[in-house]
């Protein structure tokens, strides 16, 4: 069973508002900034005058960029006042308003696309009120009369934001802009992970949460979204064209083999007691661990394909590990090897959280990374993603409380496959000994392996 899930890049929307109203100087701002790498630009419909509105909307399009007016009102009659202001202003896409068939009529007859918003909207900054199945019903009813997509107030919800955007945009085939109250780079990381269609920032930017000068942090939320997302597909391109040759290449020499043996060693004790059934591998490739489970998730295709063709009995998909479709306390172990080492921090961080909610209370995470320690030692500094995501123990540690350290090890204390096989053989014992001692850190890798807190557990040391 071979399933794919993609993302798309989610697209900057900069809405020259601050507290949900249009700010006085947007001319002048968009002047300043018209030059940055957003192409997606709006604001709302109070308080300028038409002609002022008119004048920049104008200005925008004559710059080459997609033009967005949202209008926060909730009655039948604002709501088509507003329709008409942007058809009269020759802006692109109207977002906001309550549904409403006259509003959404009036945008068809005119070619203007329709965004409205879903769930109980209210006041003014607005607020979210509703379930997920409740938004994605009211949705597909919409989709079915014709709108082209949704204003999503998503972090103005008065319950679980991040769970009512990703229940949302994974339930509705449509262009949806997550708005309000985005201000932070953990929630850019949230929505890059929904590969939402855009999402705005307004406040945020006249707050410099993102820096102090406008078309700078226009341009660093730009260059997050894209660079994040480019890196991604860098890594899943590099896989997909190294998966022919990659068992023969990785494993069929002497560094490979010795670095498997040791990680199957590790792998093979610590999993003894542990069902194949209930263990997942996180990112396994050609399938190298796939012995030891039953389920297994990679974002490459190709990867996958030969991985399938190894154990077509298993349960393989091709989706983000960030964001998985698994249940929450789901296995009792998760094995992911030569993974963590390719990510960023901020990854790091989403994996292992995933990790944490897929793993039923006492289950293990075993993970590997290269060692900060020893590229300290060592003055190495590695160029590009590959192997370049090092820590040390207490930094993998402090990323989720809601694990414990149960056991680590080192991986390759000599650069074993360097040597003659006769003096290699001698080294092997030598490097497995170390690896276990306190010099362990000290390898060229660390297999951590975590244990997932039971919650009275997690409450008490956090209380204390």
């Amino acid at each position: 069973m071979f399933r794919i899930n993609n993302n798309k890049r989610s697209e900057l929307i900069v809405m020259l508002t601050h507290n949900d109203k249009t700010v006085n100087n947007a001319y002048e701002i968009f002047e300043q900034c018209k030059n940055s790498k957003a192409n997606f630009w709006g604001f709302k419909e109070k308080p300028l005058q038409l002609d002022e509105m008119k004048r920049l909307f104008s200005y925008m399009k004559e710059c080459g960029k997609t033009t967005f007016l949202e209008v926060v009102e909730y009655t039948e009659e604002e709501g088509l006042r507003g329709a008409k202001l942007a058809l009269e202003c020759g802006v692109d896409i109207l977002m906001g308003t309550v549904f409403f068939d006259t509003i959404n009529d009036f945008c068809k007859e005119n070619g203007l696309k329709y965004m409205p918003f879903v769930g109980k909207v209210t006041g003014h900054p607005s607020i979210l009120e509703g379930t997920a199945e409740e938004m994605i019903a009211e949705a597909h009813t919409y989709l079915k009369k014709g709108v082209f997509g949704f204003d999503l107030l998503g972090y103005r919800h008065t319950g679980n934001a991040t769970e009512i955007i990703n229940d949302f945009v994974g339930a509705v085939n449509a262009p949806i802009c997550i708005a309000g109250s985005i201000d932070s780079y953990q929630r850019l990381d949230e929505i890059k992970n929904t590969g939402a269609w855009a999402f705005t920032i307004g406040s945020a930017f006249f707050e410099n949460k993102f820096g102090t000068i406008h078309n700078e942090q226009i341009d660093k939320v730009c260059n997050y979204i894209i660079e994040s997302k480019q890196t991604k597909n860098e890594i899943i391109d590099y896989y997909n064209k190294t998966a022919p040759d990659y068992d023969h290449s990785r494993f069929g020499n002497s560094y490979g083999d010795f670095i498997d043996y040791q990680e199957k060693t590790i792998v093979t004790k610590l999993l003894k007691n542990i069902s194949r059934s209930q263990t997942l591998d996180m990112a396994c490739g050609t399938g190298r661990f796939l012995d030891f489970a039953d389920f297994g998730i990679d974002a490459s295709e190709r990867m996958l394909e030969i991985a399938q063709q190894k154990f077509p009995q298993l349960s393989l998909y091709q989706e983000d590990a960030t964001k998985t479709h698994f249940d929450s306390n789901t296995f009792n172990a998760i094995i992911s090897f030569h993974f963590l080492m390719h990510l960023d921090k901020n990854t790091t961080k989403e994996v292992i959280n995933e990790c944490n909610r897929i793993l039923k209370e006492n289950g293990i995470l075993i993970i590997d990374f290269p060692s900060k320690y020893r590229k300290q030692l060592l003055g190495q500094k590695i160029e590009g993603w590959h192997c370049a995501n090092d820590y040390k123990l207490n930094e993998i540690l402090a990323i989720n409380q809601k694990f414990k350290l149960k056991k680590y090890y080192g991986i390759m204390f000599f650069p074993i496959h360097r040597f003659s096989p006769k003096i290699r053989k001698m080294l092997r014992k030598i490097d497995a000994f170390l690896c276990r001692s306190f010099l362990r850190h000290y390898a060229s890798y660390l297999v951590v392996v975590l244990e997932k807190v039971k919650c009275d557990e997690y409450n008490r040391s956090n209380h204390d």
